[in-house]
């Protein structure tokens, strides 16, 4: 034990001496998100402020007035808009319709607006025939009056407009079907719409689609980081042949050299966990919901089974790039060797992230890397169990000794352990 603690100080010495090694490791990963999905959200909130700040120019040709229809009374089209515009406003809705500036124009100004348009000096166009009230009132199923709604999709905000007024033409369509029909007659029964499900869960479901994946990514950097140069970099300056010939065997040489790397991934993950923490307001504003975190409680048992198995993920993910340390004859080797490696981390975290479900079947909590996906996006859409947990752990806890075993083997082959 006493060669093993040896190893171990000698490692965590040569880290925790190294000003660029400790910046790299602990300060720059939280440093990086924070950033990252800091500039995302002010981003996000910039570009909601010039929606609101935006004033679009909707030109509107041969604009229908008010006319009766089976002796019902359809607005005027001018009307529905601005219904539209007060109930957006009464909302507080975030839309270009509450702001459009609208020029309603007749027939001989039609070619001059799409002129307009085209040079982008107006964001919209929405033409009515000009017979259009009385192909309406002729109610020919096989003549139908043609709106055309055109804009310029090279313009900023024109084809948000168009997607904001495709909501006023379903209003107004609406309005004319009404004159077509007895409403009345159609209101048999009160509705009432009852929601039963779990906040909390729709919430968290969110949280369960991205932050696992993130996390695999910065806790697999993290053994990476420190984990490639342990042996390959040893090898590579010669070193580890001294190590070789100390009394210390190989085997504690080997399992010391984990629990260093350990130690110093795990330092790093928690760095990288305060960094997502501390972003998490800004995902208020890449969602555009201001209370999408304010409802979720997580409770202490959530907590520790998130570092449980945040603490076995990187044990897993320093034995998998020990391993390939261990074989690689240089740290650039290891680096080429490792990449494919990370590239199968990454996409098993990719493959479940668009997953809505959170799969309770015990044989999956027991594949590596998956499960520690599942147990992840479980934990965050408050979906998991203590057997399932367990089965993710115990499992990775197994894959980690067969690691261990590996490295330890490899560390007594003369043949792997002295290739220059």
């Amino acid at each position: 034990m006493r060669n093993i603690w040896t190893i171990v100080k000698k490692e965590l010495a040569r880290v925790f001496t190294d000003k660029t090694m400790i910046f790299s490791l602990f300060i720059l990963p939280p440093l990086t998100m924070y950033l990252i999905y800091g500039l995302m959200g002010m981003s996000a909130k910039n570009e909601a402020k010039k929606i609101n700040a935006y004033t679009p120019i909707v030109y509107v040709v041969n604009a229908p007035d008010t006319f009766t229809n089976n002796g019902k009374q359809v607005k005027s089209f001018s009307g529905v808009v601005e219904d539209y515009k007060n109930l957006m406003k009464l909302n507080e809705t975030e839309s270009l319709v509450a702001n459009a500036g609208i020029h309603y124009i007749n027939e001989s100004e039609f070619e001059s607006a799409k002129t307009k348009l085209q040079t982008q000096e107006i964001d919209l166009i929405i033409y009515f025939p000009a017979d259009f009230i009385q192909v309406v009132k002729n109610d020919d199923a096989t003549n139908k009056p043609q709106v055309e709604i055109l804009y310029n999709i090279d313009k900023s905000y024109s084809e948000s407009t168009y997607y904001g007024f495709v909501g006023v033409m379903s209003q107004y369509e609406n309005s004319i079907a009404a004159t077509k029909i007895e409403l009345e007659k159609l209101n048999i029964f009160n509705e009432k719409v009852t929601d039963l499900g779990d906040t909390e869960k729709a919430q968290g479901r969110f949280l369960g689609m991205f932050i696992p994946m993130i996390l695999i990514i910065y806790l697999f950097t993290g053994a990476m980081s420190v984990g490639m140069e342990s042996v390959a970099g040893e090898k590579e300056r010669g070193t580890i042949a001294t190590l070789l010939v100390t009394p210390i065997k190989r085997s504690e040489l080997a399992v010391g050299k984990i629990i260093s790397i350990s130690v110093i991934a795990v330092l790093s993950s928690i760095a990288s966990f305060i960094g997502l923490v501390a972003v998490m307001p800004q995902f208020n504003e890449i969602s555009g919901d201001e209370n999408l975190f304010g409802g979720l409680k997580y409770q202490i048992s959530d907590y520790l089974m998130l570092f449980g198995i945040m603490f076995v993920s990187v044990l897993l993910f320093v034995g998998l790039v020990v391993v390939v340390s261990t074989f690689s004859k240089t740290t650039k080797q290891a680096g080429a060797l490792v990449t494919p490696l990370m590239l199968i981390v990454m996409g098993i975290s990719f493959f479940n992230m668009f997953n809505m479900e959170v799969s309770q079947n015990p044989i999956e909590y027991l594949l590596p890397v998956y499960n520690i996906v599942l147990v992840l996006k479980a934990i965050f859409q408050f979906n998991i169990t203590f057997v399932n947990w367990l089965l993710a752990v115990f499992s990775t806890c197994i894959y980690i000794g067969l690691l261990v075993l590996i490295i330890q083997r490899m560390f007594k082959s003369e043949k792997i352990m002295f290739s220059r």
